[in-house]
């Protein structure tokens, strides 16, 4: 069975089983993949496609059939001391179908739905050779991560179920599924009767749910979309379902908005990237460059804590180049005065005049603020520190900027395709760099020019 008929088949199930699907929408496939398609003009408001709640893939229903299938009781179903995670439930209930093909056990319901699923190309799924296509980038270390934790989970799935199918290759695959195929629960908990219109599905706190025939639908950088919980007039399933409802539908493919995601988050989870386009000639505007310091000592720790500050966070620097607020502070603090390094260079915030006294001395209080000469003096200092601050920024930069033009060589077994959208990937990265050091270099030339065409001091140093 080919995909394309076993998507047919699932959006008849679907039907069968309380679910929705406009008249004028099927299934298709082309070179991208598997989509939902208008075969003619929806008026607005109609509903496009609906899955009843009973068929979500819900972690209740998943943990209940796999401890009915493998003889466990729910208890059992413990990784690493704590409950299966919710992603972790609905890949080895998804798993399960397969490797229990020839038996069906009453507790596997989604027969015709996993029928339709196929791994998406997402890093874990590629070859050493084309994962070194990633290397020098944030990805290539994001992906090594969550291997690492799949593989500790597939171990314990065979331990506990004793299911010796669940291979690394069979997890990994079924992780790439939930990943790219799953929504958030907070659509299941829409009022019956209500709906919510957004620029993307709505990714509040929740945990992933599958919801079959929704998932077919491909992603729209901008589209705008609604979804409607309510009953559907005349289905045999007396329970709300969840519909994706027409934004005013042309002939053509119907698109879900996934969120503003940058091509980073798009390959790790869906397996695909936005390449250039006439409207984005540029690429993907929603990438971003992840910077995360480390190295810092207790009292830095406890200086950031001050400003609000969580040491170790990642800072996003987005296609504008512009760097966060809180990364400039927080390099500040570490390239402070030693003597006054609980400052950070960012005025007095602390709270704790009396501890700063103690350690170094000196109550800045006791400055004297008709004192100008001290005052000349601070202000020559807080431009250095200033300078000091763009300039480990822009190593940093440069060094990031570096291992990311080091881009290796597509290997000949690489798959064109894998190739491509690393090399897209990768792009995106370099830009944001080279954007950031442009905004960077622009400041150190006004930071400079102050300390060049400051007031000079009073007293005539």
């Amino acid at each position: 069975m080919t995909q394309l008929e076993a998507a047919q088949g699932m959006l008849a199930w679907l039907v069968q089983e309380g679910g929705y699907v406009h008249p004028n929408v099927e299934a298709r496939q082309d070179a991208t993949g598997l989509g939902l398609y208008a075969t003619s003009p929806i008026a607005r408001d109609e509903r496009l496609i609906s899955c009843p709640s009973s068929l979500a893939v819900t972690p209740a229903l998943a943990r209940a059939a796999i401890a009915d299938v493998c003889g466990v009781t729910p208890a059992d179903l413990v990784h690493a001391g704590a409950p299966w995670p919710e992603r972790m439930l609905a890949a080895v209930y998804v798993g399960l179908h397969a490797l229990h093909a020839d038996e069906w056990p009453q507790a596997l319901k989604h027969r015709a739905y996993t029928a339709t699923l196929r791994a998406p190309p997402t890093p874990h799924l590629w070859t050493d050779a084309e994962r070194a296509l990633l290397a020098g980038t944030n990805l290539a270390g994001a992906v090594e991560t969550q291997a690492r934790e799949w593989r500790a989970e597939a171990e314990t799935v065979r331990e506990v179920l004793k299911e010796e199918g669940f291979t690394w290759e069979l997890y990994a695959a079924l992780n790439a599924h939930v990943s790219s195929r799953a929504f958030p629960s907070a659509l299941l908990r829409l009022p019956s009767g209500s709906e919510t219109s957004a620029a993307s599905t709505p990714v509040e706190e929740s945990h992933p749910v599958l919801l079959p025939g929704l998932d077919l639908l491909n992603h729209k950088r901008g589209q705008a979309i609604t979804w409607l919980s309510a009953k559907i007039a005349g289905a045999a399933a007396d329970v709300p379902a969840i519909s994706f409802v027409s934004p005013g539908q042309p002939p053509g493919q119907v698109y879900n908005n996934y969120g503003a995601r940058g091509n980073e988050s798009l390959l790790l989870g869906y397996g695909f990237v936005l390449a250039p386009s006439p409207d984005t000639p540029e690429g993907n505007p929603d990438d971003t460059l992840v910077l995360q310091l480390g190295g810092m000592n207790p009292e830095i720790v406890a200086a950031l804590e001050k400003q609000g500050i969580q040491a170790g966070q990642r800072f996003e620097v987005r296609r504008d180049g512009v760097l966060p607020q809180d990364l400039v502070r927080t390099v500040r603090v570490m390239m402070a005065d030693s003597a006054c390094a609980c400052c950070g260079g960012d005025g007095h915030e602390h709270g704790d005049e009396d501890a700063h006294e103690h350690e170094h001395g000196h109550n800045h209080d006791d400055h004297d603020d008709e004192d100008e000469h001290a005052a000349h003096e601070k202000e020559v200092a807080e431009l250095e520190l200033e300078l000091d601050v763009l300039g480990m920024l822009g190593s940093m930069l440069e060094d990031k900027l570096s291992r990311l033009e080091d881009e290796p060589e597509a290997a000949a077994a690489a798959r064109p395709e894998i190739a491509r959208m690393a090399r897209i990937y990768r792009q995106g990265q370099v830009a944001i760099a080279e954007a950031a050091l442009t905004q960077l270099a622009e400041r150190v030339e006004r930071v400079e020019t102050l300390l060049a065409d400051g007031p000079t001091c009073p007293c005539g140093c």
